[in-house]
């Protein structure tokens, strides 16, 4: 079998055609390897907290939805998380680090751009995320856990709109804001008369809510609540159910329970069970459904301290702290009523 035979002319085409090949092949990689650059994420929280509130420190996981929009930027009516949906990135206890799998890449052309949400923990209990197909911002829906240990702080980032990566030098800087309102409960004995015993306490409040992220303005971190027209209500127990509050009426109030609860104080009411020893042995006395002052003030992420003051002969009254960034302002009271004993 004879081989074929190429003319000197062919044969230094070939030779050339193949170098170009080679050539081109290589510049190509070469390209690759400077702009296919992988994402990475450094979040951060709004507020510095205390003990089972999320901060930078103890924030361990949170879910990101991205929106690659090629050649233009988000669409409301069109585009989906085609890039990234409920992906999970973690961050090792101790670690400054925060990794994810599958690694993604910044887009190689420069119009195109990605746009991020998230929120945080992942996968929270009471969240419902929207599915993969929807379109526009993202909507979740929340509810909120009747067990005061159960419930969670929970955080959603502050929209980051068409990112490139020579918008970010390759970082999405998450801010992480509180999404709920956290409600602390103190307690303080009003009299020197006897000690008390709390032995019930929970909170009426909204069950569940929708949040929806949405473009940023001056009044907005770029989310907002909704309710439907006939709003789901729960009650929200304490974890403790036999809280002792001391004789001594200066002693310093004590905390007897946290709630993460939906910013929507509106017709919120609380109910009391405690005990005390008085002339005729112990008597055991019954507060439902008193009124929560200072509704007004249950917004996302702010704190609100409701100090709970019991008096032997004129019964429980309220006095509330309130500061949109969880720590302490103005005061307002209510008085209790109703009250019932067995």
């Amino acid at each position: 079998m004879k081989g074929i035979k190429l003319s000197t002319f062919a044969t230094r085409c070939v030779l050339l055609t193949t170098c170009y090949a080679l050539l081109t092949a290589c510049s190509q990689t070469d390209e690759t390897e400077v702009l296919s650059v992988s994402i990475g994420f450094v979040p951060t929280v709004e507020a510095q907290t205390r003990g089972i509130d999320f901060t930078k420190d103890n924030l361990t996981s949170l879910g990101v939805l991205a929106y690659l929009t090629q050649g233009n930027s988000f669409n409301v009516l069109s585009s989906t998380p085609n890039f990234m949906y409920n992906q999970e990135v973690t961050k090792a206890t101790g670690a400054s680090t925060w990794e994810y799998t599958p690694t993604k890449f910044w887009p190689t052309n420069s119009n195109d751009k990605i746009t991020f949400f998230a929120y945080a923990p992942h996968n929270a209990k009471g969240l419902t995320l929207p599915a993969a197909t929807d379109r526009g911002y993202p909507s979740f829906t929340y509810q909120v856990q009747a067990a005061e240990a159960a419930q969670i702080d929970l955080l959603v980032c502050t929209p980051l709109m068409n990112q490139t990566y020579a918008t970010n030098s390759g970082k999405v800087k998450f801010v992480m804001n509180h999404a709920l309102t956290k409600i602390a409960i103190y307690v303080k004995n009003n009299d020197n008369v006897s000690e008390k015993t709390i032995t019930a306490f929970s909170i009426r409040g909204v069950k569940s809510g929708t949040l929806t992220f949405q473009s940023l303005d001056t009044d907005s971190k770029g989310f907002e609540w909704n309710y439907p027209s006939s709003v789901p209500m729960e009650t929200f127990t304490t974890t403790i159910t036999n809280f002792s509050v001391p004789i001594n009426s200066a002693t310093e109030k004590k905390l007897l329970s946290t709630f993460f609860l939906l910013p929507n104080g509106s017709g919120n009411t609380f109910s009391i069970t405690y005990k005390y020893t008085g002339a005729n042995g112990t008597e055991t006395i019954v507060l439902n459904n008193q009124p929560l002052p200072s509704s007004d003030k249950w917004k996302p992420g702010a704190l609100v301290n409701y100090i709970v003051s019991i008096d032997t002969k004129s019964g429980v009254s309220v006095t509330v702290n309130s500061n949109p960034a969880w720590g302490n302002g103005g005061a307002e009271t209510v008085d209790g009523s109703d009250m019932e004993t067995r």
